[in-house]
């Protein structure tokens, strides 16, 4: 899992790769922010996760920039 932040929003956010046995080809893959919907194309071999941080993740990862 990484911490991106929304380009829109700016609000960070975790996404994660789905893992699953598919062809290795890449396609570019929706990663959608899970506060106000904007979506980025990101290169990826199956699709991308989204979830909100609580507060308190939102504040911690802040403190840590």
């Amino acid at each position: 899992m990484t911490i991106h932040v929304c380009s829109t929003c700016t609000k960070p956010f975790m996404a994660w790769e789905q893992k699953l046995d598919v062809p290795a080809y890449k396609l570019m893959e929706p990663l959608t922010c899970p506060y106000c919907g904007d979506s980025t194309p990101v290169e990826s071999v199956t699709w991308w996760n989204t979830q909100a941080l609580t507060e308190e993740e939102q504040q911690d990862y802040l403190s840590s920039l």
